[in-house]
Protein backbone atom coordinates (compact mmCIF):
# COMPACT_ATOMS: atom_id res chain seq x y z
CA UNK A 1 0.00 0.00 0.00
CA UNK A 2 1.36 3.63 -0.77
CA UNK A 3 2.05 5.72 1.92
CA UNK A 4 2.75 8.99 -0.25
CA UNK A 5 0.72 11.17 1.80
CA UNK A 6 3.66 10.75 4.28
CA UNK A 7 6.34 11.98 1.86
CA UNK A 8 4.88 15.23 0.65
CA UNK A 9 6.50 18.18 2.10
CA UNK A 10 5.31 18.74 5.46
CA UNK A 11 4.96 22.66 5.44
CA UNK A 12 3.32 22.74 1.83
CA UNK A 13 0.68 19.71 3.18
CA UNK A 14 0.22 21.93 6.49
CA UNK A 15 -0.88 25.56 4.15
CA UNK A 16 -2.63 22.97 2.11
CA UNK A 17 -4.90 21.81 5.35
CA UNK A 18 -5.01 25.68 7.01
CA UNK A 19 -6.54 26.89 3.24
CA UNK A 20 -8.99 24.29 3.12
CA UNK A 21 -9.56 24.53 6.61
CA UNK A 22 -10.24 28.18 6.48
CA UNK A 23 -12.89 28.09 3.62
CA UNK A 24 -14.40 25.32 5.11
CA UNK A 25 -14.91 27.51 8.47
CA UNK A 26 -16.89 30.39 6.13
CA UNK A 27 -19.27 28.55 3.96
CA UNK A 28 -22.60 26.12 4.93
CA UNK A 29 -23.06 23.59 3.02
CA UNK A 30 -23.30 20.32 4.62
CA UNK A 31 -22.71 18.74 1.31
CA UNK A 32 -19.87 20.65 0.91
CA UNK A 33 -18.62 19.02 4.59
CA UNK A 34 -19.73 15.70 3.74
CA UNK A 35 -17.45 15.81 0.27
CA UNK A 36 -14.53 16.82 2.00
CA UNK A 37 -14.37 14.10 4.61
CA UNK A 38 -15.26 11.63 1.91
CA UNK A 39 -11.75 13.23 0.13
CA UNK A 40 -10.04 13.12 3.11
CA UNK A 41 -11.36 8.91 3.95
CA UNK A 42 -10.37 8.43 0.20
CA UNK A 43 -6.85 10.14 0.33
CA UNK A 44 -6.42 8.32 3.84
CA UNK A 45 -6.81 4.80 2.56
CA UNK A 46 -5.18 5.48 -0.36
CA UNK A 47 -2.22 7.50 0.68
CA UNK A 48 -1.69 5.58 4.42
CA UNK A 49 -0.76 2.72 5.76
CA UNK A 50 -3.02 0.04 7.54
CA UNK A 51 -1.50 0.70 11.02
CA UNK A 52 -2.85 4.31 10.30
CA UNK A 53 -6.36 3.15 9.36
CA UNK A 54 -6.66 1.84 12.60
CA UNK A 55 -5.50 4.71 14.36
CA UNK A 56 -8.11 7.03 12.33
CA UNK A 57 -10.98 4.38 13.61
CA UNK A 58 -10.40 4.76 16.56
CA UNK A 59 -10.40 8.48 16.51
CA UNK A 60 -13.56 8.70 14.89
CA UNK A 61 -15.09 6.93 17.46
CA UNK A 62 -15.52 9.56 19.89
CA UNK A 63 -15.16 11.68 16.51
CA UNK A 64 -18.83 10.07 15.72
CA UNK A 65 -19.59 10.67 19.79
CA UNK A 66 -19.61 14.38 19.85
CA UNK A 67 -21.30 14.76 16.08
CA UNK A 68 -23.92 13.11 16.90
CA UNK A 69 -24.04 15.39 20.27
CA UNK A 70 -23.88 18.57 17.61
CA UNK A 71 -26.33 17.22 15.86
CA UNK A 72 -28.99 16.51 18.62
CA UNK A 73 -28.63 19.95 20.20
CA UNK A 74 -29.10 21.65 16.65
CA UNK A 75 -32.37 19.83 15.95
CA UNK A 76 -33.80 20.58 19.25
CA UNK A 77 -32.73 24.33 19.50
CA UNK A 78 -31.26 25.28 16.60
CA UNK A 79 -34.22 25.78 14.29
CA UNK A 80 -35.59 29.23 13.56
CA UNK A 81 -38.89 27.86 14.18
CA UNK A 82 -40.70 28.93 17.93
CA UNK A 83 -42.36 26.02 19.51
CA UNK A 84 -42.13 24.05 22.63
CA UNK A 85 -38.85 24.08 24.66
CA UNK A 86 -36.39 21.31 23.26
CA UNK A 87 -38.87 20.55 20.27
CA UNK A 88 -37.25 18.96 17.12
CA UNK A 89 -38.12 21.36 13.81
CA UNK A 90 -37.16 20.28 10.16
CA UNK A 91 -34.82 23.70 10.08
CA UNK A 92 -33.49 22.64 13.29
CA UNK A 93 -32.63 19.00 11.96
CA UNK A 94 -30.99 20.66 9.04
CA UNK A 95 -29.12 23.06 11.20
CA UNK A 96 -27.57 19.92 13.38
CA UNK A 97 -26.67 18.00 10.24
CA UNK A 98 -24.60 21.01 8.53
CA UNK A 99 -23.21 21.59 12.12
CA UNK A 100 -22.40 17.78 12.11
CA UNK A 101 -21.03 17.16 8.97
CA UNK A 102 -18.95 20.34 9.56
CA UNK A 103 -17.42 18.84 13.02
CA UNK A 104 -16.50 15.64 10.93
CA UNK A 105 -14.83 17.83 7.67
CA UNK A 106 -12.63 19.23 9.99
CA UNK A 107 -12.03 16.23 12.06
CA UNK A 108 -11.19 14.56 8.58
CA UNK A 109 -8.65 17.42 7.69
CA UNK A 110 -7.02 17.33 11.10
CA UNK A 111 -6.72 13.14 10.43
CA UNK A 112 -4.97 13.80 7.08
CA UNK A 113 -2.90 16.21 8.23
CA UNK A 114 -1.93 14.43 12.18
CA UNK A 115 -1.40 10.59 10.81
CA UNK A 116 0.76 11.68 7.97
CA UNK A 117 2.97 14.27 8.87
CA UNK A 118 5.78 13.47 11.50
CA UNK A 119 6.43 16.35 13.53
CA UNK A 120 10.33 16.61 13.36
CA UNK A 121 9.60 16.74 9.70
CA UNK A 122 7.46 19.64 10.19
CA UNK A 123 9.84 21.12 11.83
CA UNK A 124 12.58 20.70 9.74
CA UNK A 125 10.19 21.76 6.68
CA UNK A 126 9.24 25.28 8.26
CA UNK A 127 12.72 25.86 9.04
CA UNK A 128 14.05 25.30 5.42
CA UNK A 129 10.60 26.57 3.56
CA UNK A 130 9.02 28.94 5.85
CA UNK A 131 12.33 30.26 6.61
CA UNK A 132 11.34 30.28 10.64
CA UNK A 133 13.98 31.09 12.97
CA UNK A 134 16.42 28.42 14.34
CA UNK A 135 15.22 29.70 18.14
CA UNK A 136 11.54 28.88 17.51
CA UNK A 137 12.39 25.31 15.71
CA UNK A 138 14.75 24.64 18.20
CA UNK A 139 11.61 25.38 20.99
CA UNK A 140 9.20 23.14 18.87
CA UNK A 141 11.66 20.46 18.76
CA UNK A 142 11.87 20.27 22.86
CA UNK A 143 7.95 20.59 22.91
CA UNK A 144 7.58 17.69 21.00
CA UNK A 145 9.90 15.59 22.81
CA UNK A 146 8.54 16.84 25.79
CA UNK A 147 4.92 15.25 25.23
CA UNK A 148 5.36 11.61 26.20
CA UNK A 149 7.50 12.66 29.46
CA UNK A 150 4.11 14.97 30.19
CA UNK A 151 1.89 11.92 29.72
CA UNK A 152 4.07 9.48 31.69
CA UNK A 153 4.46 12.18 34.03
CA UNK A 154 0.60 12.75 34.92
CA UNK A 155 0.51 8.39 35.03
CA UNK A 156 2.87 8.91 37.79
CA UNK A 157 1.38 11.30 39.61
CA UNK A 158 -1.74 9.52 39.25
CA UNK A 159 -0.12 6.35 40.99
CA UNK A 160 0.99 8.27 43.40
CA UNK A 161 -1.83 9.59 44.99
CA UNK A 162 -3.18 6.43 45.04
CA UNK A 163 -0.22 4.85 46.70
CA UNK A 164 -1.20 7.46 49.39
CA UNK A 165 -4.82 6.15 49.64
CA UNK A 166 -5.84 9.73 47.96
CA UNK A 167 -8.95 8.82 45.63
CA UNK A 168 -7.95 10.55 42.21
CA UNK A 169 -11.13 10.80 39.68
CA UNK A 170 -10.66 10.84 36.00
CA UNK A 171 -11.13 14.58 36.17
CA UNK A 172 -9.32 15.42 39.08
CA UNK A 173 -7.08 18.56 39.15
CA UNK A 174 -4.56 17.28 41.71
CA UNK A 175 -2.16 15.25 39.41
CA UNK A 176 -3.01 17.81 36.76
CA UNK A 177 -1.17 20.35 38.90
CA UNK A 178 1.41 18.14 40.06
CA UNK A 179 2.20 17.32 36.82
CA UNK A 180 2.77 21.40 35.43
CA UNK A 181 4.68 21.88 38.81
CA UNK A 182 6.94 19.54 37.09
CA UNK A 183 6.36 21.12 33.66
CA UNK A 184 7.36 24.13 34.76
CA UNK A 185 11.17 23.09 36.16
CA UNK A 186 11.56 21.24 32.88
CA UNK A 187 11.18 24.61 31.04
CA UNK A 188 13.09 26.42 33.11
CA UNK A 189 15.97 23.67 32.24
CA UNK A 190 15.27 23.98 28.36
CA UNK A 191 15.25 27.71 28.53
CA UNK A 192 19.09 27.62 30.21
CA UNK A 193 19.87 24.86 28.08
CA UNK A 194 18.81 27.00 24.60
CA UNK A 195 20.73 30.00 26.03
CA UNK A 196 23.91 28.00 26.57
CA UNK A 197 24.00 26.63 22.75
CA UNK A 198 23.46 30.34 21.48
CA UNK A 199 19.65 30.54 21.28
CA UNK A 200 19.16 34.22 22.65
CA UNK A 201 17.75 37.58 21.50
CA UNK A 202 21.36 39.79 20.65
Amino acid sequence: MSDFLSRLNPFYKFVCIIVFSTALAFTRSMWLNIGVFGVCVFLLVAGSKPTQWLRAAKVLIPVTFFAFSIFMTGARFGGEETGGFGVARLSGAQAGLNMATRFFAFAGLGLLFSLTTNPYDLVKSMQKDAKMPRKFAYGMLCAINLLPHIKSEYKNAKLAFQVRGVKVSALSIKPVFSMLVNCFRWSEVLSLAMFSKGFHEE
